[in-house]
């Protein structure tokens, strides 16, 4: 039997450079994406006074629109910690975040610009008179420094929500496994490709060795050549041809 004959691999064509590139750029975004916001879930701080913090900073999530265009409803706003002698000493126009304990109802954080610096009638002080910007008048009650959480430095659209989606359980938990379900399919994805091209390498081994042991033996060809002369053999000979 003769022996098989030896074949070329021939390699399936990889995907297009630009392809690559979007799918590898993508990839990536989704998975830093992914780490920064367990990151931030896993940086938030619950305080034992209420207020959540990130790197030492407050952060509230609006609630409400008093501070609109400002500051919008689902934004998530981060604070300036104030010592006592800043919180008394705030400008009018500033934003501050201030502890407010409305008739019947538990303490809350209300984030409004100071109108107005009043002393107090002693002199011993002073207190802010406060309004949200999209109130047609300034809050009944006047805040005392004591009262302040933190000044107002930035905010992220929409990352109120962000922030309660990430504290839900089920949440970390996908953004946890979007990573390691990422390596592993890139990982199946290769052995695939990988089992695809030794199968088909297989198959085309078989398929030429199949094809060589069809082929006559040179020696019997021969013999069948000497007993068997071609019509034009015969002719050249002048043998009648039958």
């Amino acid at each position: 039997m003769a022996g098989a004959l030896p074949t070329k691999p021939v390699r399936r064509q990889p995907l297009p450079l630009p392809l690559r590139v979007i799918r590898a750029t993508l990839a990536s975004l989704v998975i830093l994406a992914a780490l920064i916001a367990v990151l931030l879930a896993v940086s938030v701080r619950h305080g034992s006074d209420g207020v959540d913090t990130i790197f030492g900073h407050p952060i509230f999530s609006v609630a409400s629109g008093s501070m609109s265009p400002a500051i919008d409803t689902g934004d998530l706003i981060v604070e300036q910690p104030l010592t006592s002698a800043q919180a008394t000493s705030l400008r009018t126009g500033q934003i501050v975040s201030f502890e407010t304990a409305p008739l019947g109802s538990n303490t809350i954080i209300i984030t409004h610009r100071i109108v107005a610096v009043v002393q107090n009638a002693n002199g011993s002080g002073v207190q802010y008179r406060t309004k949200g910007d999209a109130n047609n008048a300034p809050d009944q009650a006047l805040v005392t420094p004591s009262q302040v959480v933190g000044q107002y430095q930035a905010r992220v659209p929409l990352g109120g929500y962000v922030l309660s989606t990430l504290h839900q359980p089920l949440t970390f938990v996908i953004l946890i496994m979007i990573p390691i379900v990422y390596l592993i399919g890139d990982e199946v994805r290769r052995r695939w490709v990988l089992y695809g091209e030794e199968d088909r390498l297989a198959k085309e081994e078989k398929l030429a060795s199949k094809v060589v042991d069809d082929e006559p033996h040179p020696e019997l060809v021969a013999v069948a050549a000497a007993h068997y002369p071609s019509s034009t053999e015969r002719e050249r000979e002048g043998r009648p041809i039958e």
